[in-house]
C-alpha cells in the first residue's frame, strides 16, 4: 500500500484516524496506541505480509537489549552487549540488502564457488535499523528512558514514517504518544495535514511520476547518452526526480503523522539552494544525515581535533552513506566522491574565499547535476562515459522539436525520447526559488485564508485526479 494510492488515502487512512480519535474520546489510551500498532503492521504487511516477522523480531531484540542495557552491570559488559547489538542489526541488514552484491563479488573472483542467491530485502529495513542501533546506543549512554514495549513498537513502527523515514528519535516521538493533550482532533493539525500531503501528492504524482517515463526510456536505452544535450536533460530530470519524489514522500508523512498529532521533524530545507555541497548535505535527507554525525563522525571526531584527521572521518561518513544508498560499486564510489567533495569545500572555507550567493547556488547545483552518473548507472563504465559527455568530451548533439509541451528527441523512430518541457521547467523553477513545503503551510495556517482553501481543495482533486498509477518512491526498497 502506497502513500500515493486511492486505497490508503480513502480507505486506510480515514479508518485509522476515525479509529483512533474514538478510543482516545474513551480515554482507552492504550487500546489506541495497540490500534495504530497494527495498522502500522497492517500497512507494513500490505506488500509482503511475511516480512512482518522479521520487523517484529527485530523489535523484540532491540528492545530486550534495551532492557539489559538499564540494568545494573559492569560497564565493560554493557560494552560488550552493545557491540552484540549493533553487530546483530548490520548483520541483519548485510543480509538483506549486501547478500546478492557480496555474493556476486566472491563468485566473480571465485572466492566461494556457489550461486547467488536472491535475497528481497524488507520494505524499510534500513530505516527502521538505524531508529533501532540508535536507541541501543543512547541505552548504552544512558541517555534513553525506560519505555514501555507498546511504546517502544509505536516508535519503530508508526506507519508514516516507517518505510521510508524520516529516521525520528526516542525522545521526539515517545512523548509525543503520551501527551494527552495530543489525544483530541486538533482542527489547525488538519489542515497543515492536508496541506502537507496535499503538496507531497502533487510533488509525487505530478512531478516525479511526470519524469519517470523519460528517466526510465533513457536508462533502457542503448545509444541515449551519446549526445550532448539528452545527457544532460536526462541529468537534470533525474535530480528533480528524486527531490520530488522523497520529499513528496517526506511531506506526505509530516502531513499523516500532524493528523494524529504527532509531529516529525523536518527532513528537506530547499537542498537545491545551498550555497555550497556541505551546505547542501545540510540540507537533504537531514534525518539521515543527523543520524550519521551523532552516531558515526562525532564519535570519530573526539580522537583528534587534527585538520587532516578531521577531513578524513568526513570522507569515511560519506563512503558509508554510499554504502547504504545502495549495494553496488556505483554507489560506493558516489559515496566517496561525495566525501572529497565537502573535503574540498572544507579547505575552501579555511582560505576564506567568498563568491556571490547566485554564483555559488548555481556552482553547487551544477556540482549536484554531476554526481548523477554516480546514482542511477549500473556499472562504473557507464557512469563515467556518460560523466565524459557531460563535460563535453565527444561532443555531439541530437535534435529535438517541440510538440506542445513536449520536447521530443529526434532519435530513430519509433524510439523518439520525449519530455514535458513544462513539467521539468516549473520543477526547475520551483527547487530553486521557491520556499519549502512546510514554510508554505505556516503561511497558509496564519493566513485563514478560505480562498487558499478552495485552491487546496483544488489542487487535492487534481493530485488525486493525477493517480493514473502508483508508481512507487524512490526510496520505497532501502
Amino acid at each position: 500500500m502506497l502513500f500515493n494510492s486511492l486505497e490508503f488515502l480513502f480507505i486506510f487512512l480515514p479508518i485509522v484516524f476515525i479509529g483512533y480519535f474514538i478510543l482516545n474520546k474513551f480515554k482507552l489510551y492504550k487500546t489506541a496506541k495497540i490500534f495504530l500498532i497494527i495498522a502500522s503492521l497492517y500497512f507494513y504487511g500490505s506488500y509482503k505480509i511475511d516480512y512482518i516477522w522479521i520487523l517484529l523480531i527485530s523489535i523484540i531484540f532491540n528492545y530486550s537489549l534495551s532492557y539489559i542495557l538499564k540494568l545494573n552491570l559492569e560497564k565493560i559488559l554493557k560494552k560488550y552487549i552493545l557491540i552484540f547489538g549493533i553487530t546483530g542489526n548490520i548483520f541483519l541488514l548485510i543480509f538483506f540488502k549486501y547478500f546478492s552484491f557480496l555474493a556476486g563479488l566472491f563468485e566473480k573472483v571465485s572466492i566461494i564457488p556457489f550461486n547467488t542467491m536472491a535475497i528481497i530485502m524488507p520494505l524499510g529495513i534500513s530505516f527502521f535499523t538505524i531508529q533501532q542501533i540508535s536507541y541501543i546506543i543512547d541505552c548504552y549512554k544512558e541517555e534513553a528512558k525506560n519505555y514501555n514495549i507498546i511504546d517502544y513498537t509505536l516508535f519503530i513502527c508508526f506507519f508514516p514514517q516507517l518505510l521510508s523515514g524520516p529516521i525520528v528519535r526516542h525522545q521526539e516521538m515517545v512523548p509525543q504518544f503520551n501527551d494527552l493533550s495530543k489525544k483530541e482532533i486538533n482542527q489547525d493539525n488538519i489542515y497543515f495535514g492536508i496541506f502537507m500531503i496535499t503538496i507531497g501528492l502533487l510533488k509525487k504524482v505530478v512531478f516525479a511520476d511526470g519524469l519517470a517515463d523519460f528517466i526510465n526510456y533513457c536508462t533502457h536505452t542503448v545509444g541515449v547518452f551519446e549526445y550532448f544535450n539528452i545527457s544532460w536533460t536526462y541529468c537534470v530530470s533525474v535530480v528533480l526526480q528524486g527531490y520530488f519524489d522523497f520529499s513528496g514522500y517526506c511531506d506526505m508523512a509530516l502531513g499523516i503523522g500532524i493528523l494524529f498529532n504527532i509531529s516529525l521533524p523536518w527532513n528537506f530545507n530547499s537542498p537545491y539552494q545551498a550555497v555550497s555541497i556541505t551546505d547542501y548535505w545540510s540540507r537533504w535527507n537531514m534525518t539521515l544525515i543527523r543520524f550519521f554525525k551523532t552516531y558515526i563522525y562525532y564519535p570519530l571526531s573526539k580522537r583528534s581535533k587534527n585538520f587532516l584527521y578531521t577531513l578524513g572521518n568526513i570522507v569515511i561518513v560519506f563512503l558509508l552513506y554510499g554504502l547504504w544508498q545502495g549495494s553496488n560499486l556505483v554507489n560506493i564510489v558516489y559515496g566517496l566522491l561525495n566525501g572529497i567533495l565537502v573535503f574540498i569545500n572544507k579547505i575552501w572555507e579555511k582560505l576564506n574565499i567568498v563568491i556571490p550567493k547566485q554564483l555559488s547556488v548555481a556552482i553547487t547545483f551544477i556540482t549536484i547535476l554531476l554526481t548523477v552518473p554516480f546514482i542511477k548507472m549500473e556499472n562504473l563504465k557507464d557512469s563515467f562515459n556518460l560523466l565524459k559527455i557531460l563535460l563535453g568530451v565527444d561532443f555531439s548533439l541530437i535534435n529535438f522539436k517541440l510538440d506542445g509541451l513536449n520536447m521530443i528527441f529526434m532519435l530513430q523512430p519509433p524510439h523518439n525520447a520525449q519530455i514535458n518541457i513544462l513539467i521539468l521547467l516549473l520543477g526547475l523553477f520551483i527547487v530553486l526559488f521557491f520556499k519549502n513545503s512546510t514554510q508554505l503551510a505556516s503561511l497558509y495556517i496564519k493566513s485563514n485564508n478560505y480562498i487558499y482553501t478552495v485552491i487546496l481543495v483544488i489542487l487535492f482533486l487534481f493530485a488525486v485526479l493525477s493517480i493514473t498509477k502508483s508508481h512507487s518512491f524512490v526510496y520505497f526498497n532501502f
